[in-house]
């Protein structure tokens, strides 16, 4: 009877001149920028149509609309139907889940918050000066 080895990781050695140039890149900029480089993050599986999306919230908000996941998720939906986009991406409205983890990857891609205030909720007075002034 044999037992298996789980997880057993296999150690991973690089040459001196690759630790060199890492050393280099870390001193001439951020310690953190070296562990990152090279590594952009996940790609877009849609990237035609998240442009469309990021116009969409670009306009959205400059109406003072609020923008959360759902309305996201059914706009993106919406964009995956449309003629131009379906000649790009076929089965992109079959396929497409706009689970958690793609909203938050696009909102990173495009650096969007949803934190972001759209409008002053409450307007001051006219006469605010005068108001002040008598108090």
């Amino acid at each position: 009877m044999t037992q298996k080895k789980v997880g057993v990781r296999q150690c991973t050695s690089y040459l001196l001149e690759e630790k060199l140039a890492v050393v280099k890149y870390a001193q001439e900029n951020e310690r953190n920028a070296a562990k990152h480089a090279g590594t952009p993050g996940r790609k877009a599986f849609y990237p035609e149509a998240e442009k469309f999306l990021y116009n969409w919230i670009i306009e959205q908000r400059k109406k003072g609309f609020a923008v959360n996941y759902i309305s996201m998720r059914l706009q993106m939906c919406k964009i995956l139907k449309e003629p131009v986009i379906q000649a790009l991406y076929p089965a992109g409205e079959y396929k497409f889940q706009g689970n958690l983890s793609w909203i938050n990857s696009f909102m990173k891609r495009f650096s969007l918050s949803l934190r972001r205030r759209t409008k002053i909720s409450q307007k001051l007075p006219e006469d605010i000066e005068q108001k002040l002034d008598e108090f």
